[in-house]
């Protein structure tokens, strides 16, 4: 069973952009919203649509309004990999 760490977040947003953005990451920051860390929208769903495609693991867009920090979609991508 696969899990969805901070290590496999970091490692998206690596992917996504640059390695100062996943480097800013750490568990300090987990429960702060995604606009206070300077990610827009389209930045989250970006970063959401790379999970969707590497983990196999779909976020709905009703249920990504609700994850807005970043230690609430680890947690939320954990439960649906341990759920599968």
């Amino acid at each position: 069973m696969a899990s969805f760490t901070l290590s496999e977040f970091k490692a998206v947003v690596d992917a996504c952009f640059d390695g100062a953005e996943a480097a800013a990451l750490e568990e300090s920051v987990l429960d702060s919203e995604f606009a206070d860390l300077g990610y827009d929208s389209l930045t989250v769903y970006e970063i959401v649509v790379r999970i969707q495609d590497e983990f196999s693991v779909r976020v709905p867009d009703e249920q990504l309004d609700e994850l807005t920090t970043p230690g609430a979609l680890i947690a939320y991508v954990d439960a649906q990999l341990a759920a599968a």
